[in-house]
């Protein structure tokens, strides 16, 4: 009796083992499933340069702004070219219409103090057509007035 007993112990603790492996796998297809990051649109790359009166302006921030959908950023090098981002980690903006905004600070450590009139930012009368197979490299030239 003794032997029959440990045998069913045996397949008892099987049977355990096995539907600790099942449900493990389970909870981990569930965690995949949920974690999932989203998909991304079709991007485009976007490339760019900023000239303000006739020079590069560095360390401008860039907007593209659709009239639906995520905001494409980007900020210039210190030879005014900028590459737009779709999200921290991604290159790209969707193809579309977008109004610009073009921004720079006249000293970071003082927020508000805005270089560029209204024109480029706030009220911005600047636009780009985004479209798809084909090259989007926009160039501004702004003045200071």
């Amino acid at each position: 009796m003794d032997g029959e007993n440990i045998g069913k112990d045996r397949v008892m603790k099987i049977i355990s083992f096995e539907k600790k492996i099942v449900c493990c796998l389970l909870v981990l297809a569930g965690l995949t499933g949920c974690s999932g990051g989203q998909s991304l649109p079709d991007l485009t790359s976007v490339t760019g340069s900023v000239i303000l009166d006739g020079s590069p302006l560095p360390s401008a921030n860039v907007l593209f702004q659709p009239q639906q959908g995520k905001t494409a950023f980007a900020m210039t090098d210190e030879n005014g070219k900028f590459e737009l981002m779709y999200n921290q980690d991604t290159t790209g903006a969707t193809p579309g219409s977008y109004t610009v905004k073009i921004s720079k600070e006249k000293n970071p450590e003082e927020p508000g103090n805005e270089l560029l009139p209204a024109k480029y930012n706030e009220k911005s009368t600047l636009s780009a057509d985004v479209k798809t197979d084909q090259e989007n490299d926009f160039q501004f030239e702004l003045t200071s007035k």
